[in-house]
């Protein structure tokens, strides 16, 4: 009897043990960020965006095996795992999505809000965007946040810089509909972008840090200048209207970002630096030289139209794809997307933005905090200093 008592005793604090374990013992997520925490940074950078800076690495609702991309090596780095070492920051939290594996030239990559496209197309189009648009990465972020160590806990030296990067899909999709039309989807897109970083804003602990770039004209792309031996006079026509349309989008993200006052946002200049490295290219080649020094010495790519990876026609009509022989000499990896020393310039950019503090709102925060109660000021000012002081320790 004696023995039964013993091992029902035995058997019940087992149970209490294991129930136990499970309701303290913190999930792996809260762990690994416990441990980042005691070091002496606690620094991450969080990616929105589609491809042109999706890592493949995923926190949440990782796409279907099979439908992923295999990232060459010989690709290089995207530009924000660039301002992540440029940063020194401890760890990506990656939510931006990539077109799947295998989709078709017709297939539309993430967007700022995929319902605009809906609206403005007809729900046909619509079938053809198939990935988490900035607002849907948004929720999953907040969601998982959730789940993330307690404020209490964080240092006060714990530093989140977001990424935001849309534009080019938008753009693709929207150049190809009538001029007033696609200039009202603009103006949406734009406002939901605001409107989700006023989100961010409104959940986050501290000053917000986002960086925004504007966005390269998408005529540059290999898949749009390959369409100019298709037809000379409907290209003309449709690269004035995409180039007219890339204004619009960069002007009125200009003008939104100048205004916003929840945070620090900053804004790298996607055109101007791939730009930059064609003038360079074109200078030297035809031995000419400009104001700014370009021309003078070898430029970084040798080939600044044609992409690494090339679509060919083989005999039975499949499209085969070729690869470079040096894909860092190129500007372009494939017809879509920049190489990895494009995208290494750019991050370097970023990064150099964010370590100077050059905010492209520094008018709009600055009237804020006059605004605010002097209290509020205070803490404002306070967490603006310590994130100084976090990034002169780096």
């Amino acid at each position: 009897m004696r023995f039964i008592s013993r091992l029902y005793a035995c058997f019940v604090a087992t149970v209490i043990f294991v129930l136990y374990f499970n309701w303290v013992r913190p999930s792996a997520y809260i762990q690994d960020n416990i441990q980042r925490v005691w070091n002496r940074h606690a620094h991450r950078v969080v990616v929105f965006g589609d491809d042109w800076s999706d890592t493949g690495a995923y926190r949440v609702s990782p796409p279907p095996k099979g439908t992923t991309r295999d990232r060459d090596p010989h690709q290089g780095k995207l530009w924000t795992q660039t301002l992540c070492n440029e940063l020194k920051c401890d760890y990506i939290d990656n939510y931006a999505r990539s077109l799947p594996a295998k989709a078709d030239m017709n297939t539309i990559g993430s967007l700022i809000n995929a319902g605009i496209l809906a609206n403005t197309t007809g729900n046909a189009n619509h079938e053809k965007s198939v990935l988490f648009d900035f607002e849907t990465q948004v929720q999953q972020f907040l969601k998982y946040e959730k789940k993330g160590l307690p404020a209490a806990l964080r240092q006060s030296n714990h530093r989140t810089v977001f990424t935001v990067t849309f534009g080019i899909w938008d753009l693709l999709a929207y150049s190809s509909l009538e001029q007033d039309v696609g200039t009202k989807a603009i103006d949406r897109s734009i406002a939901e972008l605001m409107r989700n970083l006023d989100i961010l804003a409104d959940h986050v602990q501290g000053s917000l840090q986002v960086v925004v770039p504007a966005v390269l004209d998408v005529t540059f792309l290999p898949r749009f200048s390959s369409r100019r031996n298709e037809s000379t006079t409907m290209y003309a026509v449709d690269h004035h209207k995409t180039v007219y349309m890339w204004h619009y989008w960069n002007g009125v993200l200009s003008k939104a970002a100048e205004a916003w006052d929840k945070g620090d946002l900053y804004m790298p200049d996607f055109h101007n630096i791939v730009i930059d490295q064609v003038r360079d290219h074109q200078l030297y080649y035809n031995q000419l030289t400009d104001g700014d020094g370009f021309g003078t010495q070898a430029p970084l790519f040798h080939y600044v139209e044609q992409p690494c990876l090339s679509r060919n026609v083989t005999d039975l009509q499949a499209p085969a794809v070729e690869k470079c022989s040096e894909p860092t000499r190129h500007l372009f990896w494939d017809d879509m997307h920049l190489s990895g020393p494009a995208h290494r310039l750019i991050g370097i950019e970023a990064a150099r933005l964010v370590h100077g503090n050059a905010t492209f709102n520094s008018v709009a925060r600055e009237q804020a905090l006059q605004r605010a109660p002097p209290q509020a000021t205070h803490k404002a000012r306070r967490r603006i200093k310590l994130s100084d002081e976090a990034q002169v320790s780096d």
